[in-house]
């Protein structure tokens, strides 16, 4: 539905990377589609493409970690979108926690979720993630998408 693509073009996304672990191997892809459901409890919702080595394995393994990239990271963004797969973690720094979570060095922070639900809509998985843990590594600005372009958020000064 073209008019839907249009509209949707105009909200602005934070951009975040989805990382997760299986056989020993890393995995990822650059996520826009991610929200909070719920606090109480900590509930996460991404989506993705079904047919993606990252879709796969995250239902595989049961566990994930979303990464807010900051204003500084459209290059990973674009290591994770464009990248073959395969090569993706060779061309950034990330260090594995717990042993099953990729976090992305220079992330604003990391949400640690496992698998709660999943559900098929057309080409796309949406998945529920507990959220087990919360790690914030800075106060930079996320980088934000919008209109087919990475953005920096703008900063307000305060007027007297």
């Amino acid at each position: 539905m073209f008019e839907l693509r249009e509209f949707m073009r105009r909200v602005p996304q934070c951009v975040t990377v989805v990382t997760t672990v299986a056989n020993g191997k890393p995995h990822g892809m650059t996520v826009s589609s991610f929200t909070s459901v719920t606090l109480d409890p900590p509930t996460i919702l991404i989506v993705l493409e079904k047919t993606t080595q990252t879709c796969k394995t995250v239902l595989t393994s049961h566990s994930f970690c979303v990464n807010l990239l900051s204003e500084k990271q459209s290059h990973v963004s674009d290591v994770f979108a464009y990248v073959p797969h395969e090569q993706r973690f060779e061309r950034i720094n990330y260090h594995i926690e717990s042993g099953k979570y990729p976090v992305i060095d220079g992330s604003i922070g990391a949400l640690f979720c496992d698998v709660k639900e999943s559900f098929e809509m057309s080409t796309h998985q949406i998945i529920l993630g507990t959220v087990k843990d919360v790690k914030i590594f800075s106060d930079e600005q996320p980088l934000i998408y919008l209109q087919r372009q990475y953005h920096r958020p703008v900063k307000v000064t305060e007027t007297a």
